[in-house]
């Protein structure tokens, strides 16, 4: 198991596995979702402290590693494939695809300015492309490093400020944010959790919280100019703000990789359901 590659790859820094799952059919297994308010509400005066109160603590976040399994579809494909990933703040990421055995799927790693992706088992490489257009042809989401970690960890960056609130009954709030985002609260006892977000055409429900992070995703596209995405994802042993090392953004391409476009890593998609697709 593993190789020179999938050796330097996981190096002991990482324990994070992210786990696309053919979806269900006719959405049998679909996670459950709470209905979203809806409506003008009542004025809410402290929107602004229960915003701030519901993300501190993502808000002070600098790195994230944890366990995922995923499940669902995105850009017209049924997704199945185990991923070790990473980020770090600003704006670094590493997703390693595991496959059933033998070396690793692919490789991403990407910091600002430069991205790179081998596919070890073809000696395959793409270099210089942007990091969200590689995950986008990876995964069908179009998403930078940081705009990931947001929407795994139910956070917003923070440049992102409330301004305006709105109560619904006694358990739920409404708050627009400054870039045009709206995120819902809902009560968790005493305290005040992020529920959902609504902003650049997504939709991000969350549920089963443990500590400071959710253990449940759903991440949904919301536009026409976006390709249909719905994807669940549960999070495990999730740790934030650990130590990862310079080396863990970065592979070794080995001299007689040959070159791809991202068209060819779509054709190639490293992370479709081989099952699925053929029987369509």
């Amino acid at each position: 198991m593993g190789g020179p590659q999938r050796q330097h790859a996981v190096g002991g820094w990482l324990q994070f596995v992210l786990l696309l799952t053919v979806a269900c059919g006719a959405g049998g297994c679909a996670a459950r979702r709470p209905t979203l308010p809806s409506g003008s509400g009542t004025p809410f005066p402290e929107f602004r402290e229960a915003f701030m109160q519901a993300t501190a603590d993502c808000r002070a976040m600098k790195t994230l590693v944890a366990e995922l399994r995923l499940s669902g579809r995105a850009g017209g494909r049924r997704l199945r494939g185990r991923v070790l990933a990473g980020f770090s703040d600003p704006g670094a990421v590493r997703l390693e695809g595991l496959a059933p055995f033998g070396a690793p799927a692919f490789i991403l790693v990407a910091e600002p300015g430069r991205a790179a992706l081998l596919l070890p088992r073809e000696s395959r490489v793409l270099v210089d492309a942007p990091a969200d257009e590689v995950v986008h042809a990876l995964a069908g989401v179009a998403m930078t490093a940081d705009e990931l970690r947001h929407v795994l960890s139910a956070c917003l960056p923070a440049s992102v400020d409330p301004t305006i609130g709105r109560a619904y009954g006694s358990d739920w709030w409404g708050i627009e944010t400054s870039d045009g985002g709206l995120v819902y609260l809902r009560r968790a006892g005493d305290a005040r959790r992020i529920a959902a977000v609504r902003r650049a055409g997504w939709l991000s429900e969350y549920s089963e919280w443990s500590g400071r992070l959710p253990g449940r995703l759903r991440l949904t596209s919301l536009t026409p100019i976006v390709e249909a995405v719905d994807l669940t994802v549960t999070l495990s042993q999730v740790r934030i703000n650990t130590t990862l090392a310079p080396a863990t953004f970065a592979v070794d391409i080995p001299p007689d990789a040959v070159p791809m476009t991202l068209d060819e890593l779509k054709a190639l998609a490293p992370l479709a359901d081989s099952a699925s697709a053929s029987s369509g």
